[in-house]
């Protein structure tokens, strides 16, 4: 008895809490509209039950015509004034609820980038949001805590009204005097024998809805991890430009569809059958308790009535009213148990909200930090990614200094990126530490601490917003400015071409006439769009590697030109775009195992550099004979 109260305590605060958030979602004046229209629809129904009673009794007795009249005039005008209300408000709430989800995705997206970027991407935490997003979508969560709580709220009052127009039947009695069983159902103690069946129906339909509610939980949660993939197919792959072309050319259609049926539908449609099965099973629970009640109510109320305690007006009149006591009471006990089992996709989301960053905030500014000056350390770094085991980094030590052009190289793989990743804090070391000017980046403020860096990654991305909010990162900036970082990315010319120029949309995500753009022309606004920072350091991970190694090169000499004083890093795996380098650094399988100039690492014939380039310059070679 203990565990039970303990968890209907633990439920209970869960359920508060939902509803704080659904007023954070859908606005304070929500709840209360959606528990308004509920409690007019379970009331509503009285007055018709009441007044028809009392037409029927007033037939009965032959009453006049004008009293028969005013009962139908009551019911139905009452009955229309609260339909017409009940609509009025509930345009209302669906207008909140139709902003919901607006504002429920924004939410989420909001908390992920309030995480640390580890945490953010880490698989535990992209399935928990998966997750969360489904029962959104399934209609499960928060906006089904409203509806429950809300439904339970108008059920309640349906039972009290029920209560009061009852209350007369069970303590009426006949006028004559009756013997033997008539006499049993005349007395209070059939009324109370009822009562308590009631209750035991009641509770045993609870307890199957709550049990029936984890089962199609636990069912939810197997089909909810299939939802990444067939996104990917169905919302990336196949509406991708690119992808779509592989498809046609290779036929790659059926495999597709076949992947699909077998890993993703028929798996799924299994679990859909189970759900419907536990469906079927709480709809003929809930069919048999509440038609068994009705006919054990209807036999009552009829021998109530052959006894003499009422007229034929209030035996429609009980037998309603007890009707929908039964269905309130029933409906109670299956919001109960749907909101019970819904605390357990809710706790997801709650879970999810109060998740925190791992990262430590230092509160050290930059502005002591003279860039001309400054020189970054890494001491013993090790690194290991979140939910992995194999070492990414292994006793890493380097130092970058202010001014120089240091080029990264390596094959794929290797760590490169990864050291970039852990220099601009997107993930703190596993052991060891990276200072800048002698003091632990951890203990710098981070927001801070990435003014430093401009970076142009290998995966960037650009918005489908115009071309000036997507260089200055701002829908305020400089025009002059924009310009200039765009004619020294080399892209100025192409944009002036656009018919809105910096306000041009790119991509048609969000403007039917936004301009789609080639590779190139995506890379070179990335570029302006990270001397438009105008950080001390810049950094380009890879961002051409889609290009040929005689365009690549080009785009990394061009950016060194305009890149000035900066510190500049650049990776590659192509040692060609990289020659101009004053120092550059090898790395392989996580470890730098060499370091020099490009003239001094190619004097060593058998190191890995020399390796490299030669296996590259051959390949050029080749390829411009091939030509």
């Amino acid at each position: 008895m203990r565990k039970f109260f303990t968890e209907l305590k633990e439920d209970f605060q869960v359920i508060i809490q939902g509803l704080k958030l659904v007023k954070i979602y859908l606005g304070k004046n929500y709840f209360l509209m959606n528990v308004i229209i509920k409690v007019l629809r379970a009331v509503s129904p009285y007055i018709t039950i009441y007044c028809t009673g009392l037409v029927i009794t007033a037939l009965t007795e032959k009453q006049s015509f004008e009293q028969i009249l005013k009962y139908v005039l009551i019911a139905t005008i009452s009955t229309l004034v609260i339909d017409v209300f009940i609509r009025t408000i509930n345009r209302k709430a669906l207008i909140m609820l139709n902003s919901c989800w607006e504002k429920h995705s924004a939410l989420l997206s909001r908390k992920a980038l309030e995480l640390d970027y580890a945490k953010a991407e880490s698989s535990s935490v992209q399935e928990l949001r998966g997750k969360i997003e489904e029962n959104a979508n399934n209609g499960n969560g928060l906006t089904w805590v409203a509806e429950c709580v809300a439904e339970i709220i108008g059920c309640v009052f349906s039972v009290i009204v029920a209560i009061f127009m009852i209350s007369g039947m069970v303590f009426s009695k006949s006028t004559s005097t009756l013997s033997g069983f008539m006499a049993f159902v005349d007395s209070p103690l059939l009324a109370a024998s009822l009562v308590v069946f009631s209750v035991v129906m009641i509770a045993i339909s609870v307890k199957y809805h709550g049990l029936s509610e984890k089962k199609q939980f636990n069912i939810f949660n197997r089909v909810v991890k299939f939802n990444p993939i067939l996104e990917y197919y169905n919302q990336k792959y196949l509406n991708e430009n690119e992808s779509g072309k592989d498809v046609r050319i290779f036929n790659e259609k059926n495999l597709i569809n076949e992947e699909i049926d077998e890993k993703i539908y028929q798996p799924t449609i299994k679990m859909r059958k189970d759900t419907f099965k536990v469906w079927s099973t709480i709809g003929q629970v809930s069919n048999v308790s509440a038609n068994l009640l009705g006919g054990l109510v209807y036999i009552f109320v009829g021998l109530k009535a052959l006894a003499g305690a009422f007229g034929a007006g209030k035996v429609v009149e009980y037998y309603g009213a007890i009707t929908k006591l039964i269905n309130a009471c029933t409906d109670i006990a299956g919001n109960a148990g749907y909101l019970r089992a819904n605390n357990a996709q809710l706790k997801q989301e709650l879970e999810y909200l109060r998740l925190v960053s791992d990262m430590e905030n230092g509160t050290k500014t930059v502005e002591d930090i003279d860039p001309a000056n400054a020189v970054f350390e890494f001491s013993d770094v090790t690194f290991v990614y979140p939910e992995t085991e194999t070492a990414v980094l292994k006793n890493l030590n380097l130092q970058i200094k202010s001014g120089e052009r240091l080029a990264v190289v390596g094959m794929n793989g290797s760590g490169k990126s990864t050291m970039i990743k852990l220099l601009c804090r997107l993930y703190d070391p596993t052991e060891g530490k990276i200072t800048l000017n002698g003091i632990d980046i951890r203990d710098f403020d981070y927001a801070e601490y990435l003014k430093l860096f401009a970076i142009v990654f290998q995966d960037f991305k650009l918005l489908a917003f115009p071309v000036g909010e997507n260089v200055a990162c701002s829908d305020e900036y400089d025009e002059e400015k924009v310009w200039k970082c765009l004619e020294m990315a080399g892209v100025k010319e192409r944009v002036e071409e656009f018919p809105k120029k910096l306000d041009q949309a790119i991509y048609k995500l969000y403007e039917k006439d936004g301009i789609d753009l080639s590779g190139g022309e995506e890379q070179k606004i990335a570029i302006a769009r990270a001397l438009y920072k105008d950080a001390p350091f810049v950094i380009l991970d890879e961002p051409t590697a889609a290009l040929d190694p005689i365009a690549e090169s080009e785009i990394y000499s061009r950016f060194n030109d305009i890149a000035g004083g900066k510190t500049a890093v650049y990776i590659s795996h192509r040692l060609s775009s990289c020659r101009f380098c004053s120092r550059i650094i090898v790395f392989d399988n996580g470890s730098i195992i060499q370091e020099g100039t490009h003239e001094e690492l190619l004097e060593n014939a058998d190191g890995k550099y020399s390796e490299l380039w030669n296996a590259q310059a051959q390949y050029y070679a080749e390829n411009k004979s091939g030509e």
